[in-house]
């Protein structure tokens, strides 16, 4: 029997949502990032895009939308 995900709907949050969630300073953001969970967040696209390292890891990556 497996899980059946059809009720729950992921939500991400943006770079500055991060950046104030986590009180993120210019030297923090030159660090290597590891986001854990973090579903659709924009914050992982918006960091590469400044040129800064981060990883993302998260379960839900392993379901396809169908």
């Amino acid at each position: 029997m497996g899980i059946n995900f059809s009720s729950i709907m992921p939500w991400g949050r943006s770079f500055n949502e991060y950046k104030k969630m986590f009180g993120l300073t210019k030297p923090d953001l030159r660090l290597k990032i590891l986001g854990c969970g973090d579903g659709p967040a924009s914050f992982n696209v918006e960091m590469k895009e400044m040129g800064f390292k981060v990883t993302s890891i998260d379960p839900i990556d392993k379901f396809s939308s169908n």
